[in-house]
C-alpha cells in the first residue's frame, strides 16, 4: 500500500505540472489505475486467503492454484540459497547463483503463464480473488448511454475522487484531513442509528407540546458532497444511474444521504427534509465494491431465459440465538479454549450469545407473500440453519433473502472473514459452524436476479470504514451468480424493512420492470413523500439500504 500511493503522488504531480511527456488524459488514466490498486481492501486479501476453500470443487483450477503455490515457495526457497551463495566467494558460488537466477526467471516466466490462463479459463475466481484495474476506456465500454461511475481514494490529508460517464472523465483533490472525513461520518450514522423515534430519537416542541422528530446535520452531509461529487456535476449530472465506489469512511454512509444543494430550514422539520435535494433525487445508486466488479457484471453470461412463470423465492432468518435459543433446548458444546480449526468456528458459544432478531421472520413472510410464494419457501429459527443454506437447492430463485445479523471479519474473536448468522448447531462442524463466511457464500450455486441481506453490522456502526466486510460479501455473493445484493447499513426500522423491499421487488417484477436501483429508488422516494408520519421524512427510514452490484436493467 505504501509504494501505492506513492506512485500515486508521483502521478498526481505530474498531473499538476505545466509540460510533461505523457499527455494529462494519459496520466489521468494512469493516476485511475493506480487508484484502484491502492484502493484494494482487505477483504480481498481476505477472499484470495480462502482461495484454496472456493477453488475446492473445481478440478482445474485447485491444479492451476497448486502449481502456482509451489513455484511461489520453490521461488522463496531460491533467493534464499541466492542470497546465502552471494555472500561466498569463488567459481563454484559464482555457477550457484547463474543456476539460481535462472531457475528464479524460468518460475516467473511460468507464474506469467499461470497467471494468465487464471485470466482467461476462470476470470470470475480472478475478478473475485485478485481484480485487475480498469483503464478510463475500458471502463466507458461497459457504462451504458445514463450511467457514471464515481470513485473515491482516502489518504491521511487529501480525498481524491474520480467521475467517469460514456464520454467525459474528470478528477478532483480536496485538501482534508481522513479523521475529519470520519468525524463528519460518525456524527450522522449516530443520528441514522437511532432505535425509535418515539424514545431517543424524539424531542418535544416546547410550543406546541407534540412529538418533534430527530434532526439529521445536513450542512455536514452537504460539505461531504461539496468535497466529492460537486466538482464533477458537469460529468455525472445527466446520469440516471451513477455507480459509486466509496473508500475510507464514506463505506459507512448511504451515498444517497448526501445532500447537493445547501439545506433550507431546521433540520428537524420534516418539510425541510422532504424539501432537501438528497443526491437520491438526482440518481438512482448503486454501490460497486470496486470499479473492475462492473466488468464482472456486465461481461458474464446473460441471465437464463425461463418460460413466463411467477418469480422464485427462497428466504432464512430469525435464527434461534440467546435466551430463545435456551428456551428452544440449544445444547451448544463449544472448545472454549480454540476459536477456528480447519476452517470451523468452534467457539459457537459466541455466536449463540449474539442478540435475537424477532422483527426478521415477519420481513421474510412479507417478501414471500410479495413474491407470491407459499409459506415452504421461507426458512426460520430451527430451519435457519448453515446447514439448509448449503444443501437448499437455490440455482433457481430469483430472489434469495437472508434476515439475520451479518458479522464483518473480526466481528467475533478468531473470525478472519466477514459472515451471516445462523441457529448454532449442538456440535460445529465444517458443514455447519453457524457462520456463513464470504468464502462459503462464494461455493453457493446461484442465478438469482437479487440476495436480500437484511443483516446488521454490514458496515461499521460508528463510521468506523466496514466496506472490506461489505465487500468481502458482495463480491461472494457475485461470484456464486447473484447479480446484486441489497445490504442494510443500519438495522432498519419495521415499516420501511416492508415498504422498501417488497415495493422494490413489485417493481422489479412489474410488466414494466424497473432496474434494481431505479426500483430501491422510488421505493425509498415514496417513503419520503408520505405525509401521514413525520418520521418518515428522516433519513433513518427511508435510506438505510444499497443496492450492490448490478443495478441496471440486465441485457
Amino acid at each position: 500500500m505504501i509504494r501505492q500511493m506513492i506512485s500515486l503522488t508521483a502521478l498526481m504531480a505530474a498531473l499538476a505540472a505545466p509540460a510533461c511527456a505523457l499527455t494529462r488524459a494519459e496520466i489521468r488514466d494512469r493516476v485511475f489505475v493506480s487508484a484502484q490498486r491502492a484502493q484494494a481492501s482487505s477483504a480481498g486479501q481476505a477472499l484470495a486467503q480462502a482461495a484454496g476453500r472456493i477453488a475446492a470443487g473445481t478440478a482445474g483450477l485447485q491444479a492451476l492454484l497448486r502449481e502456482q503455490q509451489d513455484i511461489s515457495e520453490a521461488i522463496v526457497k531460491q533467493r534464499e540459497s541466492l542470497a546465502e551463495f552471494a555472500a561466498q566467494p569463488g567459481a563454484e558460488a559464482e555457477a550457484a547463483i547463474a543456476r539460481l537466477q535462472t531457475q528464479i526467471e524460468l518460475g516467473r516466466s511460468r507464474l506469467g503463464e499461470l497467471d494468465q490462463r487464471l485470466t482467461v479459463e476462470f476470470p470470475e475466481f480472478r475478478e473475485l480473488t485478485n481484480p485487475a484495474p480498469l483503464s478510463i476506456a475500458e471502463l466507458q465500454a461497459l457504462l451504458r448511454p445514463d450511467e457514471a461511475l464515481v470513485m473515491t481514494l482516502t489518504d491521511d490529508s487529501f480525498l481524491y475522487t474520480w467521475a467517469v460517464s460514456g464520454t467525459a472523465s474528470a478528477w478532483t483533490r480536496t485538501e482534508i484531513e481522513k479523521t475529519e472525513i470520519a468525524s463528519m461520518v460518525q456524527g450522522l450514522r449516530a443520528q441514522l442509528r437511532v432505535e425509535e423515534d418515539n424514545r431517543a430519537g424524539m424531542a418535544l416542541n416546547q410550543d406546541r407540546q407534540k412529538p418533534k422528530i430527530r434532526g439529521f446535520d445536513r450542512t455536514a452531509a452537504h460539505m461531504l458532497y461539496q468535497h466529492t461529487l460537486a466538482p464533477l456535476e458537469p460529468v455525472i449530472g445527466g446520469a440516471a444511474h451513477l455507480m459509486v465506489v466509496f473508500d475510507g469512511p464514506l463505506t459507512s454512509l448511504p451515498p444517497a444521504v448526501l445532500v447537493a444543494r445547501p439545506p433550507e430550514g431546521e433540520d428537524t422539520a420534516p418539510q425541510a427534509l422532504r424539501d432537501t435535494d438528497w443526491l437520491l433525487k438526482r440518481h438512482a445508486l448503486t454501490t460497486l465494491p470496486n470499479v473492475s466488479a462492473l466488468r464482472a457484471l456486465r461481461q458474464a453470461a446473460p441471465p437464463r431465459i425461463q418460460e413466463a412463470r411467477a418469480p422464485s423465492f427462497v428466504g432464512f432468518g430469525d435464527p434461534l440465538l440467546g435466551y430463545r435459543l435456551a428456551d428452544a433446548g440449544g445444547a451448544v458444546v463449544p472448545e472454549p479454549d480454540q476459536v477456528v480449526t480447519r476452517g470451523i468456528y468452534e467457539d459457537v458459544r459466541r455466536v449463540a450469545d449474539l442478540a435475537p432478531l424477532p422483527n426478521t421472520a415477519k420481513e421474510l413472510r412479507r417478501l414471500a407473500a410479495t413474491m407470491g410464494v407459499g409459506p415452504d419457501s421461507v426458512h426460520l429459527a430451527r430451519a435457519a440453519t448453515e446447514t439448509a443454506v448449503k444443501s437448499i437447492d437455490m440455482s433457481d430463485a430469483d430472489v434469495v433473502a437472508f434476515a439475520t445479523h451479518g458479522l464483518l471479519a473480526d466481528g467475533l474473536p478468531g473470525l478472519s472473514e466477514p459472515a451471516l448468522v445462523f441457529t448454532p448447531p449442538d456440535v460445529p462442524s465444517a458443514e455447519d459452524d453457524a457462520l456463513l463466511t464470504a468464502s462459503e457464500a462464494a461455493q453457493l450455486k446461484l442465478s438469482a436476479d437479487l440476495v436480500i441481506l437484511s443483516a446488521c453490522d454490514t458496515a461499521g456502526s460508528d463510521g468506523t470504514p466496514g466496506a472490506e466486510g461489505l465487500s468481502g460479501l458482495a463480491r461472494a455473493f457475485i461470484y456464486a451468480g447473484a447479480r446484486a445484493i441489497l445490504v442494510s447499513h443500519w438495522p432498519v426500522d419495521d415499516y420501511a424493512a416492508s415498504v422498501l423491499t417488497t415495493g422494490m421487488l413489485d417493481r422489479m417484477y412489474a410488466s414494466d420492470p424497473r432496474s434494481r436501483a431505479e426500483a430501491l429508488q422510488h421505493s425509498a422516494l415514496d417513503i419520503l413523500a408520505d405525509t401521514s408520519q413525520d418520521r418518515f421524512a428522516h433519513p433513518r427510514i427511508w435510506a438505510p439500504f444499497v443496492v450492490v452490484g448490478e443495478g441496471g436493467l440486465d441485457g
